[in-house]
């Protein structure tokens, strides 16, 4: 079985013993792991489970308790003479027990004269109340059918009123009135039944109505009672000389009534003319539907409250009811026929029911208590035999007797325990607690605790281990009463040596763990099926191959089942052609699985998987190679001429590019003495001149002149300088002069070398000078760096704006924040910042001036130093420059020198040579390893200078990395 993590072996079940619960108390499957999976000695059941042979009678008391007082050890006390007295003698348990049945009989029988009483009681009782409640709800229904008739009269009246009301002639009045669902027809007539108008224009019979006797605004209730028996309810309302007559369904006063054979609803007026009625009603007359005597009849429908009256028709008992209807002289009569009280017979029913169950249940007590006294006088002799039976299963079984006796605290141990125990061969009657000393002191008080619990518990079943000796008993225990009923106080029970029984199961857990940790180590799926076709075991693999949800497989399941489940992960399946078992399957994944089949002895199978995926790929990669190979040796075949042609162009290309470069290092020598040298004293002089050292100039302007002068010569000399330095830089000689700088002094001094120049420009320094530790570093770059850093802020600020200084202290070195709330800088063109000569000029932006060295300067210092420049900005809300200085310069490694490339081009040459020499073979190893499904042998170049590809690749010579500046210049 698989629980979806640990694959699960089948095991068969171990052989019963005395020890084991009988088939008929468990089923036990095939598939059904042992038991218990944890040490004997932890496992407590309540499942008394009783030895196979000689079985355990509950009704029979253990044979130690009719022999503990004729056998006596030494450790046992003498016999109770009071204990013995209060033993019970067979006969006088007989003579107890006929006791005990006249007297559960003597309650019978009160039992069945008290429950007559009650009967008769209730049946009174409820035939009255059962009489009450059906002639109050036939008055509640009448009364409720007495006030729906009324509504549709009034609101038929309401209808009637309006429609002479709001009529324009009596023909309009008349088809108003027909509108109503409720009305059939209508006229207005005279007193002389003259037609005025009818509505519809068939509606002759209203003419059939009797006008006398109705008062001016007056309305009458009538009705037109047809030759059939149809009542059609008729309402007439008197206006000054005309009548207005509409007619009303024939069922549309009574159909909330039940009109049936044995219910018979009537509308009666006190005049007795029939308003509204079946067909029946029609026919006979109210007096004789209703089967009442005139006189009767007459209070019926004279009456003004409700009257109610019983009468007997044929045989039959009917209840007639007789309520007045609101504000009208009519009466609805309603005539039912009295429900038989069937209560009575019901309970007639369940009272014989049950006298006959009493009855019965006496009887049954009388043959039980017979049977019960035959049966203790056949226990007594079946005793001496079962006695013998239990002491042989026990013994037989290795195992022995034990009782608890917890109120006088006592044990007894029957002579096999003992020896187990280590004991005399004898019966042994001890305190509990030396009893308890017999075994292991971890076992000693669980067992004592369920032991006391068995009274509520039951039975239990515990394994303890004895102290001295390598042995485990499995003690099986049950509440027992013994003299003077002193119930489920003494605990008996039975102790079975199941050591070996242990040892195998120890043995056979740990070989069953040993091969589900090798089931689950391997790499390949396994499963086995049995004859039948039905899972037996499998392995994770198998779902992870398959792609199987764990809990979808389990023992027993039929291999078409399973290929279900398989077959969504399947794409094609290649069986062996030799029908040898093998077989390879693609997956829907692109994997491939070679799975071998073979047959057990049991005539099952056994199926491994192996996943071939990687041959598969080397195969398709080794063709791939091959066909590679081929192209790559085509073109080294055309490329070795053009190889040669390009390595003295090579030369010739590298040759003037070193002449180029020494030219460049030349210039700038040339440059920084030409240049500096007229620098210096144009620079010089014009300091004179401004200062008047030897006399005023004259005219004011002279001196604005010289410090124009002055400022351009300054100007032209620092853009020299930093010419100069990011040639140095780019050409690998620019060299720190390091010394110990403290950044907050330094940040200091150049905020008083700008701030005249923030004024200015109306800015405001937030400069955050807190003091940081010293830092080994170039000063002058690091002077240099913050003067263009703060300067630019400064310049691409406008008037109000605000310039931040920040130094940030870290474990490895110092951060500097350098921030303005100036016109920002576009994401595109951050990237093309820091590079020599490039400036940013984005739209609405005025700003020109500048030769594009300052940030590239910065930048290359910082770096120089080993540290990291980075720019932030938003466009139109500010800019953010943030580099890092360690606290010592880092030593760059010196970059290696390029292998001279004649030299390489000759060495690719002899590879080509090399390849080209051994193509064939490789072809030709590469199709035969593809045939075999062997991977082809890797090519090898022998060349102790350089390493090779793997594969036959073209030789590229990688350049060391080198710092690359753009230059504008």
């Amino acid at each position: 079985m698989h629980n979806g993590k640990e694959p699960q072996l089948y095991m068969p079940p171990p052989p019963r013993t005395g020890a084991q619960r009988p088939a008929s108390n468990r089923q036990v499957q095939q598939t059904q792991p042992p038991r218990k999976q944890t040490l004997p000695h932890t496992q407590v059941r309540t499942d008394f489970v009783q030895p196979a042979r000689g079985g355990f009678n509950p009704n029979i008391p253990p044979p130690h308790i009719e022999r503990r007082n004729k056998v006596r050890t030494l450790s046992q006390p003498i016999a109770n003479p009071a204990a013995l007295k209060n033993r019970v003698h067979p006969h006088n348990k007989i003579q107890e027990e006929k006791q005990n049945g006249r007297a559960m009989l003597a309650v019978a029988v009160s039992f069945l004269i008290f429950y007559l009483l009650l009967v008769s009681s209730k049946i009174i009782t409820d035939f009255t109340n059962n009489k009450h409640v059906a002639n109050a709800e036939h008055m509640t229904h009448a009364l409720g059918l007495a006030q729906k008739i009324s509504t549709v009269i009034d609101n038929n009246i309401l209808w009637i009123n309006n429609g002479l009301s709001e009529g324009r002639s009596p023909q309009h009045s008349t088809d108003m009135i027909s509108k109503s669902p409720h009305i059939t027809a209508s006229a207005i007539l005279s007193a002389q039944k003259h037609v005025y108008a009818l509505s519809p224009s068939g509606a002759n019979y209203l003419t059939q109505v009797k006008l006398n006797n109705i008062q001016d605004n007056g309305v009458l209730l009538s009705s037109i009672i047809e030759k059939d028996g149809k009542i059609i309810p008729i309402i007439i309302k008197r206006t000054g000389d005309y009548y207005a007559v509409a007619a009303l369904p024939a069922d549309i006063l009574l159909n909330e009534a039940k009109l049936d054979r044995t219910n018979r609803t009537g509308l009666v007026a006190k005049s007795g003319r029939i308003i509204a009625g079946n067909k029946g009603l029609g026919l006979s007359g109210a007096r004789d539907w209703f089967h009442v005597k005139t006189a009767d009849f007459e209070k019926i429908t004279q009456a003004n409250e409700e009257v109610r009256q019983r009468i007997r028709i044929a045989g039959s008992t009917y209840r007639i009811v007789s309520v007045p209807l609101p504000n009208s002289q009519l009466k609805l009569i309603e005539s039912r026929l009295e429900p038989k009280i069937k209560l009575l017979q019901s309970d007639l029913v369940i009272f014989a029911i049950l006298f006959i169950g009493t009855c019965a249940l006496v009887a049954m007590l009388l043959n039980s208590l017979y049977k019960r006294i035959n049966s203790i006088r056949r226990i007594q002799r079946q005793t001496e035999i079962s006695q013998q039976r239990y002491q042989a299963a026990v013994e037989g079984n290795r195992g022995g007797i034990w009782e608890l006796d917890i109120p006088n605290n006592t044990a007894y141990v029957s002579a096999s325990l003992a020896g187990l125990l280590g004991l005399r061969r004898q019966e042994h009657v001890m305190p509990i607690s030396q009893f308890l000393n017999l075994f292991h002191s971890h076992d000693r008080d669980r067992f004592l605790a369920i032991a006391r619990r068995a009274h509520i518990q039951g039975e239990f079943e515990i394994d303890l281990h004895i102290a001295h000796l390598p042995l485990i008993l499995q003690c099986r225990g049950r509440p027992s009463s013994q003299q003077n009923d002193n119930y489920k106080r003494v605990i008996v029970g039975v102790a079975v040596n199941i050591t070996e029984q242990r040892g195998a199961q120890q043995s056979l857990k740990a070989a069953e763990a040993r091969l589900h940790n090798a089931l689950s180590s391997m790499t390949d799926s396994f499963v086995v099926w049995d004859q039948n076709n039905k899972l037996v075991l499998w392995n994770l693999r198998f779902e992870e191959f398959f792609n199987i949800s764990s809990g979808k497989l389990h023992a027993g399941i039929d291999h078409a089942s399973v290929d279900f489940l398989v077959k969504p992960s399947l794409i094609e399946v290649i069986p062996s052609p030799d029908n040898d078992g093998l077989s390879e399957i693609k997956l829907n994944d692109g994997r491939w699985i070679r799975y071998i089949e073979t047959t057990t002895t049991e005539g099952g199978r056994v199926s491994v998987g192996t996943d071939v995926t990687e041959i598969r790929l080397r195969e398709a990669e080794l063709r791939e190679n091959s066909r590679a190979l081929k192209n790559t040796v085509d073109v080294l075949r055309k490329s070795q001429d053009r190889i040669v042609e390009l390595a003295d162009e090579y030369e010739q290309e590298k040759i003037r590019a070193e002449e180029a470069n020494q030219s460049k290092t030349d210039f700038l020598s040339n440059m920084s003495h030409e240049l500096r040298t007229p620098l210096n004293a144009i620079n010089g002089f014009s300091d004179i001149m401004k200062k008047e050292m030897f006399g005023p100039l004259g005219d004011p302007r002279y001196k604005e002149y010289i410090s124009d002068i002055l400022f351009s010569g300054q100007h032209l000399l620092a853009l020299i300088n930093d010419i100069l330095d990011m040639s140095k830089i780019e050409a690998g000689k620019m060299t720190l002069n390091t010394e110990v700088v403290f950044m907050h002094e330094m940040l200091a001094q150049v905020v008083r070398i700008i701030r005249g120049r923030a004024n200015d420009s109306q800015l405001t320094l937030d400069i955050t000078s807190t003091e940081v530790r010293d830092i080994e570093a170039d000063p002058r770059a690091i002077k240099q760096i913050l003067l263009n850093l703060i300067t630019n802020a400064i310049k691409f600020t406008p008037e109000g704006g605000t310039v931040g200084a920040e130094l940030i202290e870290k474990h490895s070195g110092i951060i500097i924040k350098i921030t303005d709330s100036g016109i920002g800088i576009s994401e595109d063109n951050i990237q093309r910042l820091a590079k020599p000569f490039e400036q940013v000029v984005d739209t609405g932006n005025g700003h020109k001036e500048g030769t594009g060295l300052g940030l590239a300067l910065s930048k290359s210092l910082v770096e120089l130093h080993g540290g990291n420049f980075k720019i932030e900005s938003v466009l139109g809300k500010g800019t953010t420059v943030t580099f890092s200085l360690p606290n010592k310069p880092i030593q760059r490694a010196e970059e290696a020198k390029p292998t001279d490339v004649r030299q390489e081009i000759s060495r690719l040459a002899q590879d080509i040579a090399s390849v080209l020499g051994e193509s064939e073979v490789q072809k030709s190893t590469a199709l035969e390893a593809t045939v075999l499904d062997l991977p082809p042998p890797m090519p090898t170049i022998e060349n102790t200078n350089t390493a090779k590809p793997v594969l036959a690749k073209p030789y590229v010579q990688t350049p060391p990395p080198q710092h690359t500046r753009t230059d504008a210049a």
